[in-house]
Protein backbone atom coordinates (compact mmCIF):
# COMPACT_ATOMS: atom_id res chain seq x y z
CA UNK A 1 0.00 0.00 0.00
CA UNK A 2 1.32 3.64 -0.87
CA UNK A 3 0.42 7.10 1.00
CA UNK A 4 0.38 10.02 -0.80
CA UNK A 5 -0.12 13.56 0.00
CA UNK A 6 -2.32 16.17 -1.16
CA UNK A 7 -1.44 19.59 -1.73
CA UNK A 8 -3.88 22.74 -1.41
CA UNK A 9 -5.25 25.02 -4.92
CA UNK A 10 -4.47 28.03 -3.68
CA UNK A 11 -7.22 30.42 -3.61
CA UNK A 12 -10.04 27.53 -3.80
CA UNK A 13 -11.09 27.89 -0.32
CA UNK A 14 -15.14 27.57 0.09
CA UNK A 15 -17.29 27.11 3.36
CA UNK A 16 -19.09 23.46 2.73
CA UNK A 17 -17.18 22.23 -0.86
CA UNK A 18 -18.51 19.57 -2.48
CA UNK A 19 -19.47 17.63 -6.40
CA UNK A 20 -16.83 16.65 -7.88
CA UNK A 21 -16.73 16.81 -12.01
CA UNK A 22 -13.80 16.99 -14.40
CA UNK A 23 -15.29 18.65 -17.64
CA UNK A 24 -13.20 17.69 -20.41
CA UNK A 25 -15.27 19.63 -22.35
CA UNK A 26 -13.88 23.22 -21.20
CA UNK A 27 -10.28 20.93 -19.23
CA UNK A 28 -11.70 22.19 -16.03
CA UNK A 29 -12.39 21.19 -12.55
CA UNK A 30 -15.96 22.15 -11.03
CA UNK A 31 -17.16 21.95 -7.83
CA UNK A 32 -20.09 23.58 -5.55
CA UNK A 33 -19.78 25.63 -2.54
CA UNK A 34 -23.41 24.26 -0.96
CA UNK A 35 -24.70 27.15 1.02
CA UNK A 36 -22.85 30.29 -0.13
CA UNK A 37 -24.76 28.73 -3.72
CA UNK A 38 -21.88 28.65 -5.30
CA UNK A 39 -20.36 26.57 -8.84
CA UNK A 40 -16.59 27.22 -8.77
CA UNK A 41 -14.13 25.81 -11.41
CA UNK A 42 -9.85 25.51 -11.75
CA UNK A 43 -7.80 25.60 -14.49
CA UNK A 44 -4.90 23.76 -13.67
CA UNK A 45 -3.02 24.83 -16.39
CA UNK A 46 -3.63 28.61 -15.62
CA UNK A 47 -4.25 28.05 -12.16
CA UNK A 48 -7.14 30.60 -12.48
CA UNK A 49 -10.31 29.98 -10.34
CA UNK A 50 -13.86 31.64 -11.03
CA UNK A 51 -17.41 31.15 -9.81
CA UNK A 52 -20.87 31.20 -10.86
CA UNK A 53 -23.23 32.44 -8.74
CA UNK A 54 -26.51 30.37 -8.54
CA UNK A 55 -30.06 31.55 -7.07
CA UNK A 56 -30.01 28.34 -4.46
CA UNK A 57 -27.94 26.01 -3.00
CA UNK A 58 -26.14 23.52 -5.23
CA UNK A 59 -25.58 19.91 -3.73
CA UNK A 60 -24.07 18.12 -7.04
CA UNK A 61 -23.11 18.81 -10.33
CA UNK A 62 -23.02 16.87 -13.39
CA UNK A 63 -22.48 16.91 -17.21
CA UNK A 64 -25.63 16.81 -19.98
CA UNK A 65 -24.98 15.79 -23.36
CA UNK A 66 -23.52 18.70 -25.11
CA UNK A 67 -22.50 21.67 -23.20
CA UNK A 68 -24.86 21.96 -20.71
CA UNK A 69 -24.76 21.00 -16.91
CA UNK A 70 -27.38 19.25 -14.46
CA UNK A 71 -27.67 20.56 -10.70
CA UNK A 72 -29.72 19.72 -7.78
CA UNK A 73 -30.80 21.91 -4.93
CA UNK A 74 -32.81 21.65 -2.24
CA UNK A 75 -35.67 20.04 -3.85
CA UNK A 76 -35.24 20.24 -7.32
CA UNK A 77 -32.91 19.31 -10.67
CA UNK A 78 -32.24 22.31 -12.43
CA UNK A 79 -30.94 21.70 -16.79
CA UNK A 80 -28.66 24.34 -17.19
CA UNK A 81 -26.70 25.59 -20.34
CA UNK A 82 -23.27 26.02 -21.04
CA UNK A 83 -23.60 29.97 -19.37
CA UNK A 84 -25.06 28.03 -16.42
CA UNK A 85 -28.31 29.80 -16.85
CA UNK A 86 -31.18 27.69 -16.32
CA UNK A 87 -33.17 25.84 -19.10
CA UNK A 88 -35.52 23.45 -17.17
CA UNK A 89 -36.72 22.47 -13.57
CA UNK A 90 -38.01 19.40 -12.19
CA UNK A 91 -39.79 19.12 -9.36
CA UNK A 92 -38.76 15.99 -6.72
CA UNK A 93 -41.37 16.65 -4.57
CA UNK A 94 -39.73 16.58 -1.77
CA UNK A 95 -41.00 17.41 1.79
CA UNK A 96 -37.95 20.05 2.90
CA UNK A 97 -38.63 19.70 6.36
CA UNK A 98 -37.72 15.81 6.26
CA UNK A 99 -35.22 15.51 2.85
CA UNK A 100 -32.70 17.71 1.25
CA UNK A 101 -30.69 16.93 -1.90
CA UNK A 102 -27.17 15.86 -1.83
CA UNK A 103 -24.67 13.47 -3.90
CA UNK A 104 -25.83 12.29 -7.44
CA UNK A 105 -23.97 10.81 -10.43
CA UNK A 106 -24.96 10.00 -13.80
CA UNK A 107 -24.84 6.14 -14.59
CA UNK A 108 -23.46 4.58 -18.31
CA UNK A 109 -26.83 5.18 -19.86
CA UNK A 110 -26.93 8.95 -19.24
CA UNK A 111 -29.78 8.57 -16.41
CA UNK A 112 -29.42 10.76 -13.55
CA UNK A 113 -28.92 8.97 -9.56
CA UNK A 114 -29.47 11.56 -7.12
CA UNK A 115 -29.73 11.13 -2.98
CA UNK A 116 -31.48 13.00 -0.08
CA UNK A 117 -30.12 13.42 3.12
CA UNK A 118 -31.97 14.27 6.94
CA UNK A 119 -33.21 17.45 7.69
CA UNK A 120 -33.78 15.81 11.26
CA UNK A 121 -30.42 14.56 12.05
CA UNK A 122 -30.42 10.79 12.52
CA UNK A 123 -34.23 10.35 10.85
CA UNK A 124 -33.13 8.15 8.39
CA UNK A 125 -36.38 9.23 6.39
CA UNK A 126 -34.30 10.35 2.98
CA UNK A 127 -34.30 8.32 -0.22
CA UNK A 128 -32.27 7.63 -3.17
CA UNK A 129 -33.89 8.47 -6.30
CA UNK A 130 -33.08 7.44 -10.12
CA UNK A 131 -34.89 9.46 -12.87
CA UNK A 132 -35.99 7.79 -16.37
CA UNK A 133 -34.92 9.51 -19.42
CA UNK A 134 -38.01 11.46 -19.29
CA UNK A 135 -36.33 13.18 -16.07
CA UNK A 136 -39.59 11.34 -14.26
CA UNK A 137 -38.35 10.12 -10.47
CA UNK A 138 -38.59 7.26 -8.59
CA UNK A 139 -37.67 6.02 -5.47
CA UNK A 140 -34.48 3.38 -5.42
CA UNK A 141 -33.72 3.01 -1.82
CA UNK A 142 -36.14 4.32 1.40
CA UNK A 143 -35.07 4.94 5.05
CA UNK A 144 -31.71 6.22 4.20
CA UNK A 145 -30.00 9.38 6.42
CA UNK A 146 -26.94 10.79 4.21
CA UNK A 147 -26.89 9.41 0.51
CA UNK A 148 -23.21 10.32 -0.38
CA UNK A 149 -20.81 8.64 -2.93
CA UNK A 150 -22.62 6.43 -5.80
CA UNK A 151 -20.68 5.04 -8.67
CA UNK A 152 -20.78 1.46 -10.76
CA UNK A 153 -18.38 -1.35 -11.81
CA UNK A 154 -16.85 -0.97 -15.59
CA UNK A 155 -19.33 -3.59 -16.96
CA UNK A 156 -22.24 -1.50 -15.14
CA UNK A 157 -23.30 -4.82 -13.60
CA UNK A 158 -22.41 -3.45 -9.91
CA UNK A 159 -23.68 -0.52 -8.28
CA UNK A 160 -21.35 1.36 -5.46
CA UNK A 161 -23.85 3.34 -2.52
CA UNK A 162 -22.43 5.46 0.67
CA UNK A 163 -25.35 6.05 3.43
CA UNK A 164 -22.88 7.68 5.41
CA UNK A 165 -23.65 6.97 8.90
CA UNK A 166 -23.60 3.36 8.43
CA UNK A 167 -19.96 3.59 7.80
CA UNK A 168 -20.28 0.59 4.99
CA UNK A 169 -19.88 1.04 1.10
CA UNK A 170 -22.98 -0.74 -0.32
CA UNK A 171 -22.82 -2.68 -3.05
CA UNK A 172 -26.33 -4.44 -5.27
CA UNK A 173 -26.58 -5.88 -8.54
CA UNK A 174 -27.14 -3.17 -11.27
CA UNK A 175 -30.13 -3.77 -13.84
CA UNK A 176 -29.62 -1.76 -16.72
CA UNK A 177 -32.63 -2.94 -18.77
CA UNK A 178 -34.86 -1.64 -15.91
CA UNK A 179 -32.93 0.96 -14.53
CA UNK A 180 -33.16 -0.59 -10.91
CA UNK A 181 -31.24 -2.00 -8.07
CA UNK A 182 -31.09 -5.80 -7.96
CA UNK A 183 -29.94 -8.04 -4.60
CA UNK A 184 -28.07 -6.87 -2.29
CA UNK A 185 -24.40 -7.84 -2.19
CA UNK A 186 -21.57 -8.37 0.73
CA UNK A 187 -21.03 -4.48 1.73
CA UNK A 188 -17.52 -2.83 2.39
CA UNK A 189 -17.73 -2.45 6.12
CA UNK A 190 -15.86 0.48 7.08
CA UNK A 191 -16.97 0.57 10.93
CA UNK A 192 -13.26 0.00 12.62
CA UNK A 193 -11.93 3.52 9.94
CA UNK A 194 -11.90 6.80 11.48
CA UNK A 195 -14.48 8.92 10.24
CA UNK A 196 -17.08 8.69 8.30
CA UNK A 197 -16.90 7.76 4.18
CA UNK A 198 -18.68 10.74 2.05
CA UNK A 199 -18.12 11.08 -1.64
CA UNK A 200 -16.57 8.57 -3.97
CA UNK A 201 -15.21 7.52 -7.51
CA UNK A 202 -14.36 4.69 -9.16
CA UNK A 203 -11.08 4.81 -11.69
CA UNK A 204 -10.58 2.74 -15.03
CA UNK A 205 -9.76 -0.33 -12.94
CA UNK A 206 -12.93 -0.02 -11.17
CA UNK A 207 -10.92 0.33 -8.19
CA UNK A 208 -13.13 2.46 -4.99
CA UNK A 209 -11.05 5.80 -4.05
CA UNK A 210 -13.40 6.93 -0.92
CA UNK A 211 -13.56 10.61 0.94
CA UNK A 212 -13.30 10.23 4.60
CA UNK A 213 -14.82 12.82 6.13
CA UNK A 214 -13.33 13.24 9.96
CA UNK A 215 -10.01 11.46 8.91
CA UNK A 216 -8.57 13.93 6.55
CA UNK A 217 -8.51 10.71 3.58
CA UNK A 218 -8.92 9.65 0.62
CA UNK A 219 -8.85 5.78 0.66
CA UNK A 220 -8.64 3.37 -1.92
CA UNK A 221 -10.62 -0.29 -2.21
CA UNK A 222 -10.76 -2.82 -4.63
CA UNK A 223 -14.55 -3.79 -5.43
CA UNK A 224 -13.92 -6.68 -2.53
CA UNK A 225 -13.08 -4.33 0.12
CA UNK A 226 -9.08 -4.53 0.73
CA UNK A 227 -7.52 -1.02 0.99
CA UNK A 228 -4.90 -0.35 -1.82
CA UNK A 229 -3.54 3.02 -0.94
CA UNK A 230 -4.10 6.55 0.67
CA UNK A 231 -4.16 9.94 -0.03
CA UNK A 232 -3.33 12.22 3.11
CA UNK A 233 -4.98 15.48 3.37
CA UNK A 234 -3.77 18.23 5.89
CA UNK A 235 -7.43 19.15 6.78
CA UNK A 236 -10.57 17.03 8.37
CA UNK A 237 -13.38 16.99 6.95
CA UNK A 238 -12.98 15.28 3.28
CA UNK A 239 -15.74 15.30 1.20
CA UNK A 240 -15.29 14.36 -2.56
CA UNK A 241 -13.57 13.45 -4.77
CA UNK A 242 -12.84 12.93 -9.16
CA UNK A 243 -10.21 12.13 -11.79
CA UNK A 244 -9.35 14.85 -13.77
CA UNK A 245 -6.38 16.28 -15.57
CA UNK A 246 -5.44 15.36 -19.13
CA UNK A 247 -4.50 12.24 -18.53
CA UNK A 248 -6.90 11.59 -15.71
CA UNK A 249 -4.16 10.83 -13.56
CA UNK A 250 -5.26 14.05 -10.95
CA UNK A 251 -7.21 13.33 -8.40
CA UNK A 252 -8.77 16.64 -6.98
CA UNK A 253 -10.50 16.90 -3.53
CA UNK A 254 -13.01 19.25 -1.85
CA UNK A 255 -13.14 19.67 2.04
CA UNK A 256 -15.26 21.33 4.53
CA UNK A 257 -14.57 24.37 7.00
CA UNK A 258 -14.25 22.25 10.30
CA UNK A 259 -16.81 24.34 12.19
CA UNK A 260 -19.21 22.08 10.43
CA UNK A 261 -18.17 19.45 12.28
CA UNK A 262 -15.94 20.32 15.39
CA UNK A 263 -15.40 16.85 17.12
CA UNK A 264 -12.82 16.90 13.66
CA UNK A 265 -10.72 19.92 13.94
CA UNK A 266 -7.36 18.98 12.54
CA UNK A 267 -5.77 21.72 9.89
CA UNK A 268 -8.61 24.03 10.27
CA UNK A 269 -6.61 26.81 8.42
CA UNK A 270 -7.20 24.67 5.41
CA UNK A 271 -10.53 23.62 5.89
CA UNK A 272 -12.79 24.30 2.77
CA UNK A 273 -10.02 24.02 0.48
CA UNK A 274 -9.34 21.77 -2.56
CA UNK A 275 -6.43 19.46 -2.76
CA UNK A 276 -4.74 17.60 -6.03
CA UNK A 277 -3.14 14.73 -5.77
CA UNK A 278 -1.36 13.26 -9.04
CA UNK A 279 -1.21 9.38 -9.31
CA UNK A 280 -0.19 5.92 -11.03
CA UNK A 281 -3.16 5.57 -12.23
CA UNK A 282 -6.41 6.94 -14.28
CA UNK A 283 -9.90 8.02 -13.76
CA UNK A 284 -12.69 7.56 -16.25
CA UNK A 285 -14.85 10.29 -17.42
CA UNK A 286 -17.78 11.63 -15.37
CA UNK A 287 -21.07 10.06 -17.66
CA UNK A 288 -23.45 12.41 -19.49
CA UNK A 289 -27.38 13.11 -18.47
CA UNK A 290 -29.00 12.30 -21.73
CA UNK A 291 -31.36 15.80 -22.25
Amino acid sequence: MSVYDAIPVIGSNSDLGEGTLWDERIQKFLWVDVYKNLIKSYDPISNLISHHQMPWNVSYIGKRTGSGFVVASVRHIYLLNKKFEVEEKIDLNLDARIENTNDGNVDHFGRLWIGTADVIEGNAKANLFHLDNNLIASVAKQNVAISNGIDWSPDSKIMYYIDSPIKSIEKYKFDSTTNTLGASLEPISLTNTPGVPDGMCTDNEGNLWVAIWGAGQVRNYSPVGELLNTIQCPTALITCCSFGGPNLQTLFITSAKTTFDPQFNFGSEMGGDCFRVDLPVSGKLDNELKR
